[in-house]
């Protein structure tokens, strides 16, 4: 595993992010939140979109709960 070649997957102003490890150096370290580091781009994309279906649905079942008439199209 080459460093220079890794993904980080970053959660930074509240969006979660993809970005390079050329990227991920030049950040100041209390500017984001790390959450995963990945050997390709494609793993670390993956990952970020499986937290951002499971957020959506966290949020559609709170919205159930709060309106059982509501229902996501």
């Amino acid at each position: 595993m080459e460093i220079a070649n890794l993904w980080y997957l970053i959660e930074r102003d509240k969006l979660h992010r993809v970005i390079s490890a050329k990227e991920y150096a030049e950040l100041n370290p209390d500017s984001f939140i790390l959450h995963q580091v990945f050997d390709n781009k494609h793993e670390a994309t993956h990952e970020m979109i499986r937290l951002l279906q499971t957020a959506v649905q966290e949020v559609s079942h709170q919205l159930d709960e709060k309106d059982p008439g509501h229902r996501s199209h």
